[in-house]
């Protein structure tokens, strides 16, 4: 899969997505990072799991620190879902 995101896309977040709702399978999130939990990571959502865990994998899963090394998340751990890129403007539009 050709990753969502590129290194210097400037994206919008919805950072109360999932106060609204629950997460869904192939979303974009935003988490914190469980090792450093100052550095915010952005994953898909792979998995939903008994509790309400959250599996997140890399779009580019040889390169990518994700749940593989993490384990899943609590859901209160996501901070916001990716909706839109704005910049570069060749790549403009909905993140998917």
């Amino acid at each position: 899969m050709t990753p969502a995101l590129a290194p210097g896309d400037y994206v919008v977040v919805d950072s109360r997505a999932y106060v609204r709702r629950l997460p869904e399978l192939g979303d974009i999130a935003l988490a914190r990072d469980p090792r450093e939990p100052s550095r915010i990571i952005a994953k898909r959502v792979a998995a939903l799991e008994p509790g309400g865990a959250v599996v997140l994998l890399g779009d580019n899963r040889e390169e990518s620190t994700d749940s593989r090394t993490f384990g899943p998340l609590p859901p209160d751990a996501l901070t916001g879902r990716v909706i839109w890129r704005y910049w570069p403007s060749s790549r403009f539009g909905p993140v998917r």
